[in-house]
């Protein structure tokens, strides 16, 4: 394999730091790596357009554009023109649900080149018909081989047919020097009492934060001296949220990364209490930074990351009384000792992990790439193609 592409709809900071460690593992094994992004703007994540100077190729499909307000047949024929101009060796990725990534599984399977799935869904993400995850299984037939985010989403690919050995974990990562650097250089923000929880969502229903106003509400009536609780982020449900909260909690708004990381060195723990999470990479960004966790099990990176008793505790997204609990627990606990795990623990998962399973899973794609494009997942990527009427026709999680 001489030249890879990585691709995804929009490259915000989490997916450049991940760039940047597997251009250096591939530099140093003779690949050539090119980073495509589909669009500069997406209607999701209010991140701003990152300008940073990269050391590999950075390709922008539709720049200038919001990648909602790209029409799926724009997608199809901009992505493929792009791919057959830098005619890789193999191709990974995001996901299977979006036009921009069947665009590319396609030019895989009719070029006959290494098709990498990158992907953290795991099976209790949604409601789940049979009809739909058939489906799936067809265009997970397209692909060689996966990244994925941790042992749920493995399970769950193992599910939809891609063999165990074809699949590496270390998909959803963040540069944990980054956070944890800043961190400890940060001032604390401005007119909050520390120690606070601190919780940071888009506001939006699955990530469950008037479960998470209520089960603090029971916490500051059962604590002697309780901690305030501070929200950051943004979203269509701040004005229900902010009517419901009680006493003691601090909306402070969307933030960007680099202000990011002053919140959690000043921060008593992390909470995280979504119904549903594919991943949840504030959980990565919390324990970078030295915070012990206390998180729903409702997200895939609490089963890999959150030891209880070790470095926090779990709870049931539906158990407001659990996480009542595990408020108290953890404020009464040595969170000296849990951050220390936190810190050990996240430490096997940075970007050289993503580097390192890309790498193994490009090159056993291109191995396994030069294959007929079966006529199962011609068909249905074609009538997916045909069909399709906007870029979110088949993704079945809340943005």
């Amino acid at each position: 394999m001489k030249r890879l592409v990585i691709q995804w709809p929009r490259l915000g900071p989490y997916h450049l730091a991940r760039l940047r460690a597997t251009h250096a593992l591939c530099e140093k094994e003779g690949v050539e790596l090119i980073a495509l992004e589909t669009a500069s703007l997406d209607s999701v994540y209010a991140w701003r357009e990152e300008q940073d100077d990269v050391p590999f190729e950075r390709v922008q499909v539709f720049p200038g554009r919001q990648f909602e307000d790209v029409t799926p047949a724009e997608m199809h024929l901009e992505v493929t023109r792009q791919l057959d101009r830098i005619a890789p060796d193999a191709v990974a990725i995001h996901t299977y649900s979006f036009p921009d990534s069947r665009a590319c599984v396609s030019w895989c399977r009719r070029n006959r080149k290494g098709a990498v799935v990158m992907t953290d869904s795991k099976a209790d993400d949604a409601e789940r018909s049979a009809a739909r995850e058939w489906v799936k299984r067809l265009l997970l037939g397209a692909y060689d081989s996966a990244v994925t985010a941790g042992t749920r989403s493995r399970a769950y690919l193992e599910h939809l047919g891609i063999s165990h050995d074809a699949i590496s974990l270390g998909y959803d990562v963040v540069d944990n020097e980054y956070f944890a650097g800043k961190a400890a250089a940060s001032q604390p923000p401005a007119g909050i009492e520390t120690p606070y929880f601190l919780a940071s969502n888009r506001f939006i229903a699955r990530k469950n934060l008037s479960m998470l106003l209520g089960a603090y509400d029971d916490y500051r009536l059962r604590a002697e001296q309780p901690w305030p609780l501070v929200m950051l982020g943004d979203g269509p449900l701040r004005g229900q949220l902010e009517s419901e909260a009680g006493e003691g909690v601090v909306f402070a708004g969307f933030r960007q990364i680099d202000e990011i990381p002053g919140y959690y060195a000043h921060a008593g723990a992390f909470v995280h209490p979504a119904s549903v999470d594919q991943w949840a990479l504030v959980i990565n960004e919390a324990m970078a930074a030295g915070l012990p966790v206390v998180a729903s099990t409702g997200a895939g990176a609490t089963h890999d990351l959150v030891r209880p008793g070790e470095n926090g505790f779990r709870f049931s997204p539906e158990d407001r009384a659990g996480l009542t609990s595990a408020l108290l627990s953890m404020a009464s606990s040595d969170r000296g000792q849990m951050s220390r795990r936190s810190r050990a623990i996240i430490a096997e998962w940075d970007p050289d992990l993503f580097a390192s399973s890309m790498l193994t899973a490009a090159r056993k794609a291109a191995l396994l790439g030069d294959r007929p494009f079966a006529l199962p997942q011609r068909v249905v990527l074609t009538a997916l193609r045909l069909a399709t009427r906007s870029t979110t026709s088949f993704h079945a999680i809340e943005s």
